[in-house]
This record gives structure tokens, C-alpha cells and sequence, in this order.
């Protein structure tokens, strides 16, 4: 049974940067730093301090695959993958983001499990935005 996400994966040009940049400017904390055997592939990854789960993977295509195939993944930077973000009032919320000339993609739409919506961020990148139902 699935119980949760564990890993999020964040495509990465320079993984010493990119965990410069959410340690030092997002405030992560430094999760794992580890080489996949003697010569291996650095795996690295970041989490809130204070939620450990998920952990997000700055994963450096070179380092794992190979030339065509680090090509291809490479080129989906920028291109964020599926990120749900919580909020306690989903209309108001929207509201703000819309003042303050954010793209939203959805307005707040009831849905069986909450109020949900949609924006983009600054590159198109889509963020679903949902208030839980109350219980």
C-alpha cells in the first residue's frame, strides 16, 4: 500500500549549486550525500528542516546515464514535475496570487476532497493548490 511520497526529484546542472541554493537561499537541510560505490554517481538530497519527507533529489543526469540520455533529461529543467502545495483557504489564496500578477491556470473548484486550483509560476510551470475537505 502506498503510503505517502518519499523522493522528489529535481533535475540538477551542478549538484554542488543546486545544493548551495536550497540549503542557503530555501533553507534546506543537507539530507543525504553519499557515492553509489567507490567511482559512483553522487546521490544528494535536501528536506525541509522541519518535515524530512519528502526529500527532494538533485539528480545529475550525467552522472547516472548515458550522453544522449543525460541530454534528454537535462532538457526537462525547468519543466516541474507534478507539486501539489497545501493551504487552509484556497479562494483567498488565489486571490493573492492573482493581485499580485501570478498566471492562474484554474480558479478554486470544489472537488470531493477539498478546494482545488491551478498556477503557473514564471517559466509555465504548473502548481495544483488545494484546501483539504473538512472532516
Amino acid at each position: 500500500m502506498i503510503q505517502g511520497v518519499s523522493v522528489i526529484t529535481v533535475i540538477v546542472r551542478d549538484q554542488e549549486d543546486a545544493l548551495q541554493f536550497y540549503t542557503e537561499k530555501l533553507g534546506f537541510v543537507k539530507h543525504t550525500d553519499m557515492r553509489m560505490g567507490p567511482d559512483g554517481p553522487r546521490w544528494v538530497s535536501v528536506a525541509a528542516q522541519a518535515h524530512p519527507v519528502p526529500e527532494l533529489t538533485l539528480f545529475h543526469p550525467p552522472s547516472f546515464m548515458g550522453p544522449e540520455a543525460a541530454a534528454e533529461m537535462l532538457g526537462l529543467i525547468g519543466k516541474m514535475p507534478g507539486v501539489v502545495l497545501g493551504t487552509d483557504d484556497c479562494r483567498q489564496t488565489i486571490s493573492e496570487l492573482e493581485a499580485k500578477g501570478v498566471k492562474i491556470l484554474q480558479q478554486p473548484q470544489d472537488q470531493p476532497y477539498g478546494v482545488e486550483a491551478v498556477f503557473a509560476d514564471l517559466y509555465g510551470n504548473a502548481y495544483v493548490l488545494v484546501q483539504p475537505a473538512q472532516k
